[in-house]
């Protein structure tokens, strides 16, 4: 669920980049993602906050700030179907990875739903655009996108630390982080955080949708394994792809359609006990 949502979440956000600044969008959908994260704080018990949980939270805000930034950069600047997979890709390798160092037991079903994932993956980023070329995408958007999968990693790795008892306090304290650095970076090299008010009901729901989907990010790396946990947040370019499809009419080619039916076979593979 998290992973579709923080899909959508992530193509409102890069759609509206296109029509102003990737660090003010950053700055509007991080401060709604914040709002809606407290809210949800008067919820959600939280019993013990432990050191740990706010120097992850701290982390992992540091890493989410920087990640945002890059990844709605990267989608302003090429084609979003393509560059939303290549970020999926680099975050969850890393979180996969530390798992297996870790020496977390998984089964045989759910390694199968992991390499079905990676190769869904694999195959929505396919593209033959060359230069010129409408669907062509620079090799610095793709550096942008893998720059953004690298600190999602940190920011599920800075999750994964986070105990039961902490509430939503490890997301809170990662936005309270967040948001004002993004902030300084938006005024130093924009001048303002100001958005065009077209584009600000977008950032509302791409904010409101960030926080439900990093909630649920957070359930799945405090109670699963890190491994199994990392690619079902990574299948996030589902959504995103497919709203680029009917939003933007970027052209899907057979082999993401097959990528996409191989990313709904992989929900319930590595959802298996």
């Amino acid at each position: 669920i998290g992973a579709l949502v923080v899909g959508g979440s992530d193509f409102a956000g890069g759609y509206a980049a296109r029509r102003t600044s990737p660090f003010r969008v950053t700055v509007w959908v991080q401060a709604a993602s914040l709002a809606g994260l407290i809210v949800g704080g008067f919820f959600v018990a939280a019993p013990a906050v432990r050191t740990t949980d706010i120097v992850a939270g701290l982390v992992g805000g540091a890493a989410a700030t920087f990640s945002f930034a890059a990844l709605y950069r990267a989608f302003s600047e090429g084609q979003i179907s393509l560059l939303a997979p290549t970020a999926a890709i680099s975050s969850g390798v890393l979180p996969v990875f530390v798992g297996l160092v870790r020496g977390e037991s998984i089964s045989i079903v759910n390694w199968v739903g992991v390499i079905v994932a990676f190769a869904a993956i694999t195959l929505v980023s396919q593209s033959k655009a060359k230069l010129g070329e409408p669907d062509h995408t620079e090799p610095r958007a793709f550096v942008l996108a893998a720059i953004a999968g690298a600190g999602f990693a940190l920011f599920f790795l800075a999750l994964a630390e986070t105990s039961d008892n902490a509430g939503l306090w490890p997301l809170i304290i990662s936005r309270l982080v967040s948001v004002p650095i993004v902030v300084v970076i938006a005024i130093a090299l924009t001048g303002n955080v100001s958005v065009p008010t077209s584009v600000r009901p977008a950032l509302y729901v791409a904010g409101v949708a960030e926080a439900l989907a990093n909630v649920c990010a957070l359930y799945a790396f405090q109670r699963g394994p890190l491994a199994v946990a990392a690619v079902i947040s990574a299948l996030f370019p589902v959504s995103t792809v497919l709203l680029a499809r009917l939003v933007l009419d970027e052209r899907l080619r057979r082999e993401q359609w097959i990528g996409v039916g191989l990313a709904l076979l992989a929900v319930p593979l590595v959802a298996v006990p």
